[in-house]
């Protein structure tokens, strides 16, 4: 065997041991195929050499394919590379890419040579991945809850459709924009932030306030999480958020209904003790002065049984209302009983506390209540209190003002009277 017949024989071994098909061309016939080609197709060798290639092309693609071939033949500048489908021995189409040039020899023979690379599996991959994407696109479009990504400078780079109906803009007026510039304040995000690093890259029910296109404020709850790379370098956040606002604003309510009396709208006894105890335990540190002034209501229950329960809701309503005309923001009003107020005063002496029970007193004998055609007077009583330099508990201010509303009672009613630390105690009943 010469050096060129072994040459020869050790480039067909290497060809026959290749992954991709090899062939070789010349008019219009197949003389030469190595393994993996007649494997491709499921031919035996001898029955693909010197055959038309046209055999092994699938109808629906051949015309294509010869008119390519024969471009490239005339020197025509066509696709060496493109996809097309072979054709089986038991006749099926098999996907393939084609990479093929042209050999021109010394007498002019052309030579198509080229490779064949089997796509079956890359395009059952494609399908595989167009359908995930299909089916993932399907969910994000149709999920309730909003899916978001950020890159590691928080601008949005996805963002599902439902932000349209949680936030009111439409997924391609928030991509490019950054999450940040949609929190009601920057604390906002960075309460998300703290939690991803303190859950080493995992936050879950982290709870924010939006900003909705029309300006209301939009409460979510997120689970977020860090992406990472190949590489394991954080390249951005993602995350699910669900709008919770009807729960918040049901906890809202609930909290006021454990806060507030229903009626007159102002604290209820137990709320108003605790912000008054707050108070006190502030002036104590500070030694401030704090006044308190316990209010009643003169014979409310005549109102009630000559006009009516309802008639004295309006009472209580009306007065309520007189109260919070000459107290300020940060006076503290509560109802602690039926007709009983307590109105708590930070930084105020015993003089200025004395001149607005004064002016609540007269402004209620001024003022007059019109019910149903009935003009209805009524008159308070009120007692007031201040906070020695001792530490005090509430209750003992409060007892202190309460014994001095006795006395504006006993006295004749619509009266203001101040406790005396030097007077007896009033009789209990």
């Amino acid at each position: 065997m010469t050096s060129g017949e072994l040459t020869l024989k050790k480039l067909k071994t290497l060809l026959n041991h290749l992954h991709d098909g090899v062939f070789s061309i010349e008019d219009g016939l197949m003389v030469y195929a190595n393994q993996a080609l007649a494997t491709l197709i499921d031919y035996p060798l001898d029955e693909i050499l010197q055959q038309p290639f046209t055999r092994f092309v699938f109808e629906g693609d051949l015309e294509k394919v010869v008119s390519y071939y024969q471009a490239r033949l005339q020197g025509e500048n066509v696709p060496h590379e493109y996809e097309f489908r072979m054709r089986s021995k038991q006749g099926q189409a098999i996907d393939v890419r084609i990479n093929v040039g042209v050999s021109v020899a010394k007498d002019g023979l052309r030579t198509s040579i080229g490779t064949l690379k089997d796509m079956r599996e890359e395009k059952r991959t494609r399908r595989d991945l167009a359908r995930s994407r299909h089916d993932i696109e399907s969910i994000l479009d149709n999920m309730p809850d909003v899916f978001y990504r950020t890159d590691m400078q928080g601008l949005i780079t996805l963002m599902s459709p439902s932000c349209k109906e949680a936030l009111g803009y439409a997924a391609d007026e928030m991509i490019g924009r950054p999450l940040a510039s949609f929190y009601c304040t920057p604390s906002e995000r960075e309460t998300i932030l703290d939690a991803l690093r303190e859950g080493k890259g995992r936050a879950r029910h982290v709870e924010a306030c939006l900003i909705h296109k029309d300006g209301s404020r939009v409460w979510i709850s997120t689970n977020a999480y860090m992406r990472l790379d190949e590489n394991g370098q954080a390249i951005g956040v993602e995350g699910i958020a669900r709008n919770i606002s009807e729960r918040k604003e049901l906890e809202e309510k609930l909290t006021t209904f454990a806060q507030i009396d229903d009626l007159t709208q102002v604290y209820n006894r137990r709320c108003f003790y605790e912000e008054a105890e707050k108070q006190l335990a502030l002036a104590h540190r500070y030694q401030r002065p704090v006044a308190i002034l316990m209010l009643d209501l003169d014979r409310f229950k005549l109102v009630n049984d000559t006009y009516g329960h309802r008639a004295g809701d309006e009472v209580l309503k009306h007065f309520t209302q007189i109260c919070r005309d000459n107290v300020r923001e940060t006076d503290i009003i509560g109802r602690t009983g039926g007709e009983e107020f307590a109105v708590l005063l930070p930084e105020t002496a015993l003089d200025a506390a004395f001149l607005l029970a004064e002016r609540i007193r007269s402004h209620v004998k001024s003022s007059s209540l019109n019910l149903n055609q009935s003009i209805l007077d009524y008159s308070v009583s009120i007692g007031v209190a201040v906070k020695d330099a001792e530490k005090m508990p509430v209750e003992k201010l409060l007892s202190q003002a309460d014994k001095a509303l006795y006395e504006a009672k006993e006295s004749g009613r619509n009266r203001i009277r101040v406790y005396d630390a030097g007077e007896p105690e009033p009789p209990q009943a």
